[in-house]
């Protein structure tokens, strides 16, 4: 069973600024951190990710981490048959290391990686983890030979946070050992309802046209990568791509009392990410009383029982091919 994490252990009072070279551990790393409008950000690589890592964001990752392991996976790590005693398993995009850290005790055998562009992960940990301050999306500089031979490489909310999501992906492979897995789960970025009432006429699409416009040409994200994730890996060479889609209720409407957890666990997620996001909003091209009234817009969606909304948290796993 895994160990329960307390979101209170997460620290990130590190020391001032340093130079990075290729990657850095977590361990000896100075924290490099930029602020704007009262959040703060990664300061390792400009015009990168836009999201904050500061606690709020990482009390946000942690009901995430939650409503995936106690509901959308049923208490497992992995939907890919990972053998029993692995002796390498990468999880990219760790963030404060969650995943990582229950991965490491349900399989101790196995040397856990957790990479990442903040070094924000605790200093506790088992001790066949170690976290890495890297940034894996860097086209011009391949990865360290640290993560190569995986048996399995793990990604969570990532993809579409990539500037080129198809490289890592294609790294991903170079890194596995012959038979390795990949295992990738993502938020499809569509709305739909229960009686097609709303769907497209949902205002969180609004906030996906803002994230696919000048937003995405700052910080280079890509929305859509999530839905195209099983064919990307096809073409990249794995086999034996499967693919489960999650119905996610968003709000509390649904009648099954756990479908209506998570849809409370959804909102939560949801309406945390949004002032997160709106805070961006010159790199949207909006204004803030704009982005004021598309976050109240949203939000008086989720709260509407009539509109029965739900989202797709999509989970794909795929081999590399044996050798013959």
């Amino acid at each position: 069973m895994s160990r329960p994490h307390s979101l209170d252990d997460i620290t990130s009072d590190y020391d001032e600024s340093f130079g990075v070279s290729e990657f850095t551990s977590i361990h000896t790393a100075h924290l490099i951190h930029s602020y704007e409008h009262g959040r703060r950000y990664q300061g390792l690589v400009q015009n990168r990710y836009g999201m904050p890592n500061d606690e709020a964001e990482q009390m946000r990752e942690g009901i995430k981490h939650k409503l995936y392991t106690d509901y959308i996976l049923d208490g497992k790590q992995f939907l890919a048959p990972v053998p029993d005693n692995p002796q390498k398993i990468v999880d990219l995009g760790t963030g404060a290391g969650y995943w990582a850290l229950d991965v490491a005790e349900k399989f101790p055998s196995a040397r856990v990686i957790g990479t990442d562009l903040s070094p924000i992960q605790p200093q506790w940990a088992p001790p066949n983890t170690e976290f890495r301050v890297e940034d894996l999306d860097d086209e011009h500089r391949p990865w360290s030979s640290i993560y190569a031979g995986a048996d399995a490489i793990h990604t969570r909310a990532l993809l579409p946070t990539l500037r080129n999501p198809k490289l890592v992906l294609r790294r991903a492979f170079e890194n596995l050992k012959p038979g390795g897995w990949v295992e990738c789960h993502e938020i499809i970025s569509c709305v739909f309802s229960e009686d097609g009432a709303v769907n497209r006429g949902h205002p969180l699409h609004k906030m996906y046209d803002l994230i696919n416009g000048s937003f995405s040409q700052v910080y280079g994200w890509n929305l859509q990568i999530a839905a195209q994730i099983p064919d990307v890996l096809r073409e990249i060479g794995f086999v034996g791509v499967a693919q489960r889609q999650n119905k996610i209720p968003l709000g509390r409407w649904h009648h099954d009392a756990k479908m209506r957890e998570m849809g409370i666990f959804n909102q939560i997620i949801h309406s945390e990410w949004l002032p997160s996001m709106l805070l961006k909003h010159e790199a949207m091209g909006i204004s803030a009383d704009e982005a004021e009234t598309v976050g109240q817009e949203i939000l008086d969606a989720f709260n509407d029982p009539n509109l029965r909304s739900y989202n797709v948290w999509l989970d794909c796993w795929a081999q590399k091919p044996l050798p013959g």
